[in-house]
This record gives C-alpha cells, sequence and structure tokens, in this order.
C-alpha cells in the first residue's frame, strides 16, 4: 500500500497536473492553462464528468492534504525535495482509493469513445492503392561504400600489443609508439613559458643532431622556428608523446611545490635553476629518445614482415611446378648455412605430405593483405541497409569499378525481375477471365454485402 500511497503525487502530476495545482490553488472555474484545440463532443462530455467527479473528491481533502499534494506535486522532480520527509507522506487510504475510482471511471469512458470513433470511421477504400503507390516510389537501387583499411597501422598495432606483452612478461615495460598526431596549442605568451618552449627546441635540436636520429626528427628540428614572446602557437604533435610530457610535467610541478613546502622563495628558485631544470630537461630528452625507438623498433618489425611477404612478388613462373616440399628442402639448405652444426635429415613422412600440396595455392600466393600500405573495401547497401563485400583492392578507383559491374548486374535482375512479375499478371488475369464461374462468384459476393 505504501507503494501506492507514493505513485499517487506522481500520478496526479503526469495525468491531471495543471488541473490539480489550479483547483487546489484557486476557485474551480480558474483558468490554468492556454485554450487547446476544439475537442469532439464526447471528449468534451467525458473531460466534463470527470471535472466534476474531481471536484467533488477535491472537496473531500482537508486543508493540509491539499497543501501536501500541492508540495508533492510541484516537488516531484525537485531532488532536494525527494530527500524529504513530505514525499513519504500520505493522504487516507480511503481518499485515495475513491480517486483510483475517479481515474478508472475516466479511463473506461475513454476507452468507450474510441472505440465508436473507431467504428464511426468509413474504411480506406484506396489502401491497395495507397500501399502499391508507396511501394512504386521506393528507391530500390543500391547505394556505395568505401572504407580504408590503414595496414601499416593495423601492424604497428600488433607488434606494439606484442612487445608490451612481452616486457610486462619479463617484468620490464615498452613504451608508447602509437604515432597518431594532432594539433595542440602551446602557450608561449610570457617570458616563463617562452624560456620553457626554447629550452624544448633546444632538446630537441640536440638530439636531432646525434647519430642515428631519424630523418623526421631532423626535419622538424631544421624546419619548427619558435614564434617570438607573446604568441601562442599550435604544433601537431605525437598524442601519446604529448600525454607523456604532460605525466613528466606534473611530477616536475609535484616536486617543486615539495621543496617550496619547506624553504624559502629564493631557495626554491636556487634549487630549481642548479637541480630540477637539469632534471627536467634529461627528462624530456629521455621520454623523446624512448618513444622514439620504440617507433622505430614497432615500424621495423612492420617493415620486415612486409618485406616476407613481398619475397612473393615475381616468383610465379619459378614457383609454379613446385610443391611445398620443394620450398622446405630450399630452407633447410639455406639453414644450414647459416649454422655452425649440420642440419638433421627431413622426416621422409613429413616430405611425403608436403608434396601433395602446390607451392603456390591460389588466393593465398602473393595477397595484398601482406604486402599493400593500405587497401579499400568495396561495399554495397541495398534500401533496407544490409551490407554485401564486393572486394577488397589496392586503389579506391578499383573498389568503384567493382561496385558499378555489380549495380548494372543488379538493375538488369531488377527489369528481368519487372518483365517476369508483367508477365505473370497477364496469366492471372486470362486465367480469371476464362473462369465460367466468374460473375456469379462476383454477384455472390455483392449479394453477400447487400445481405449484411
Amino acid at each position: 500500500m505504501a507503494q501506492a500511497r507514493r505513485f499517487v503525487p506522481a500520478l496526479v502530476l503526469g495525468l491531471c497536473a495543471c488541473l490539480l495545482v489550479s483547483l487546489v490553488q484557486g476557485p474551480a472555474d480558474q483558468p490554468s492553462f492556454l485554450a487547446a484545440p476544439a475537442a469532439s463532443r464526447r471528449q468534451s462530455t467525458a473531460m466534463s464528468g470527470f471535472k466534476e467527479d474531481f471536484d467533488s473528491w477535491k472537496s473531500t481533502l482537508s486543508t493540509d492534504e491539499k497543501d501536501l499534494l500541492l508540495r508533492q506535486a510541484q516537488g516531484e522532480l525537485n531532488k532536494k525535495f525527494r530527500k524529504s520527509d513530505d514525499l513519504e507522506k500520505d493522504i487516507s487510504d480511503d481518499k485515495i482509493e475513491s480517486f483510483g475510482k475517479i481515474m478508472q471511471k475516466f479511463f473506461d469512458s475513454e476507452k468507450e469513445d474510441y472505440l465508436k470513433d473507431q467504428e464511426a470511421k468509413p474504411p480506406n477504400y484506396n489502401a491497395l492503392k495507397d500501399r502499391g503507390n508507396s511501394a512504386s516510389a521506393f528507391d530500390w537501387g543500391l547505394s556505395y561504400s568505401v572504407v580504408e583499411i590503414d595496414r601499416d597501422a593495423e601492424r604497428r598495432y600488433v607488434f606494439a600489443m606484442e612487445r608490451m606483452q612481452k616486457a610486462k612478461e619479463s617484468g620490464t615495460t615498452f613504451g608508447q609508439s602509437s604515432t597518431y598526431s594532432e594539433p595542440v596549442i602551446f602557450k608561449n605568451d610570457d617570458e616563463k613559458s617562452h624560456k620553457s618552449n626554447q629550452l624544448v627546441v633546444d632538446v630537441m635540436k640536440r638530439l636531432a643532431a646525434e647519430e642515428g636520429a631519424s630523418e623526421a626528427l631532423k626535419k622538424a628540428a631544421a624546419e619548427f622556428k619558435l614564434p617570438a614572446m607573446g604568441q601562442n602557437f599550435s604544433q601537431v604533435v605525437p598524442k601519446s608523446l604529448h600525454e607523456t610530457y604532460m605525466k613528466a610535467f606534473e611530477i616536475y610541478k609535484a616536486k617543486v611545490g615539495a621543496y617550496r613546502a619547506n624553504h624559502t622563495e629564493e631557495e626554491t628558485k636556487k634549487h630549481i635553476e642548479d637541480v630540477l631544470s637539469k632534471e627536467w630537461l634529461e627528462a624530456v630528452s629521455g621520454i623523446a629518445k624512448n618513444y622514439q625507438e620504440c617507433v622505430d623498433t614497432v615500424a621495423g618489425d612492420a617493415a620486415a614482415v612486409k618485406k616476407y611477404y613481398m619475397t612473393q612478388k615475381g616468383r610465379e613462373k619459378e614457383l609454379k611446378d613446385k610443391t611445398k616440399a620443394d620450398i622446405m628442402k630450399e630452407i633447410w639448405a639455406e639453414l644450414a648455412k647459416l649454422t655452425d652444426k649440420p642440419m638433421p635429415p627431413l622426416d621422409d613422412e613429413i616430405l611425403a605430405e608436403l608434396a601433395q600440396e602446390p607451392a603456390i595455392i591460389e588466393g593465398q600466393f602473393n595477397h595484398n593483405w601482406g604486402t599493400a600500405d593500405k587497401l579499400y573495401k568495396s561495399e554495397a547497401i541495398s534500401p533496407f541497409g544490409e551490407k554485401y563485400l564486393l572486394g577488397i583492392f589496392e586503389t579506391m578507383e578499383e573498389s568503384e569499378k567493382a561496385f558499378l559491374a555489380w549495380n548494372e548486374e543488379y538493375e538488369k535482375a531488377r527489369e528481368q525481375l519487372k518483365v517476369e512479375r508483367d508477365q505473370w499478371g497477364k496469366q492471372e488475369q486470362a486465367r480469371v477471365d476464362a473462369d465460367p464461374d466468374r460473375e456469379a462468384f462476383t454477384a455472390s459476393i455483392f449479394a453477400e454485402d447487400d445481405e449484411d
């Protein structure tokens, strides 16, 4: 019963909030909302009956109960009010029950009116025609979609995750190697920020001058010019590297704060210049160097696996008549050259099994999934949203060409379907026209309608 009691304010708020608030606050004829569009006579009668019943029920409420319902209705969506004791207070059970009977009477009356209105509506004699028109206006054509697949990025991700997992298993770490970059706005509008930016630029140039520095780093260090003080600037930087810098800078600020808490400002300034600044430069240098090493390592892994698949190019004629047993023998011979000890002989049973398989397997040999930098997935989308994979191609032009060819066949099939449908319609009409009982059957239908 407690649940039903707590539901009363929400019921009043949702179904007749405007009426309740106006009637509790003032006379019964006081308007509480703007005029609505004219309703039917039945709706007006039903609402008038509900208002009379509601006025009668309201007159049985005491002043305290009216105030309680008003506060609960107005504060239903107020978080502070919902935590107060007023939300849990109730009016008497008999008044809740009588209000429920009023609502049930109103809903029953509305249901009867709705059913009568539905019966009074004339049927739509053009329903089939309208349905046919809507179907003919529907666009049954296909739409084209192309999805770019960055195979280089996928290879780098796979090798980065593998190296991170191996490092975790060995108790070490492997740094971030993502090359995804985004623009970052750098503060450079005062002496302090300008000086800090200049230090970072000096570190970058020093790293670029070291032996083994990447060409990208050398180019960035040579081309970048720090704007004059007072002018903020934006720079596209690797996101993972920038986030690592920010974490290191938070550590640097924490060290400065910890030292400042126990020393004077002059001592803190000297400590920053003599100790912390050097530590910060070393940290920046180490972060940049570690990031570049991780990027180069992962890029090398990706390049190596792509180079492995590239070894198949141009060998179609050479391997055409060979089997996997022949390939295994060649590998075994090369391994012998790389070791100091002689290789054990190959198992005859294994060689016999491999001899049954050709060296070139259609659909696997020289596959662009292993050699391409980027690929393009061509898709055809039906009017109902289903996607059909047409193939994966090395260029967007090939992808679009595949769709156009597929769409041409689709349109031909649609035209053929129309022809077949028209032929079927003519056959059915001829069958109906040839039926000797057709007129008697039609007359019997109308006779049944007249009897109804």
